[in-house]
């Protein structure tokens, strides 16, 4: 049986260091119907001549201004020509060659989102941890898998895209597709290497409180999600001292030996 087709967007602002290799881990995967799609936001280190090296092997690219990552992301589903769209950011991998074709081995006719597994890597610290895909019903406290783990249909992504003024516009995304009734489908694959500390994580305060404000607008808002909500700004809070003032030996004890509960 032939597989759909599946588009992978991959957003860059000067990530040259590490764009070559997260093109090489998806024009590398053997599943034989797939396009590569490059939005690259006018980068000024070199990015443009690397992708423009890759040209022939990419359906699509550009390089020009853009809002912010999500503006480019909306650009890329706009390019798309698959039916599903996974986005792999500059930095980010597939965990193997083969995802592709794992994950759409099979039918998945009656979903609309299929996500799965990813692994937390920290850049320099040689620090690598599996946080397993949740089921949706975790939505309204954290997001059940990243978004680099998730393939989501075309159409949705048109009729919804993202809010280009949100930092948790993924997670906002995810939450009304939720609330909308939308087919959600965990399969058990790693589908990505992610590499941590960008910009959500160095925001996460901001971000947490946007997911506030983006539960109250759904109509998730309740007393037990506010005293959720209150104790993952205080951790935040915390460990942003934490970082600042910790041996950086010891902060990768924590790193490495910390419990995972899913993105809160």
């Amino acid at each position: 049986m032939t597989g759909p087709k599946v588009s992978v967007v991959t957003v860059n602002h000067n990530m040259a260091a590490t764009l070559g290799r997260t093109m090489e881990s998806v024009l590398g995967q053997d599943y034989p119907d797939f396009e590569l799609i490059v939005v690259d936001g006018a980068s000024t280190d070199g990015s443009r001549n690397i992708i423009a090296s890759y040209s022939g092997r990419l359906a699509y690219w550009v390089s020009e201004p853009d809002r912010n990552l999500y503006d480019a992301m909306n650009k890329g589903v706009a390019e798309a020509k698959g039916e599903w769209v996974l986005f792999m950011n500059a930095g980010d991998c597939f965990a193997t060659p083969n995802v592709l074709s794992e994950v759409f081995g099979q039918d998945h006719v009656d979903s609309d989102m299929v996500y799965g597994h990813h692994i937390r890597c920290y850049p320099g610290r040689q620090i690598e941890r599996l946080v397993l895909a949740e089921r949706p019903s975790v939505l309204p406290r954290r997001m059940p898998c990243s978004h680099q783990a998730l393939f989501t249909r075309r159409s949705l992504l048109i009729e919804h895209a993202f809010e280009i003024g949100l930092l948790a516009a993924d997670y906002e995304f995810m939450l009304a597709a939720y609330a909308g009734g939308r087919r959600f489908k965990q399969v058990d694959c790693v589908v990505a290497l992610t590499e941590m500390e960008g910009r959500s994580d160095l925001e996460r305060s901001k971000m947490l409180r946007q997911r506030c404000v983006i539960l109250r607008r759904h109509g998730f808002w309740n007393f037990g999600l506010a005293v959720y909500y209150f104790g993952l700004l205080a951790r935040a809070r915390l460990a942003c001292v934490a970082k600042q003032i910790l041996p950086r030996p010891v902060t990768n004890w924590i790193l490495r030996h910390r419990r995972i509960s899913g993105l809160g």
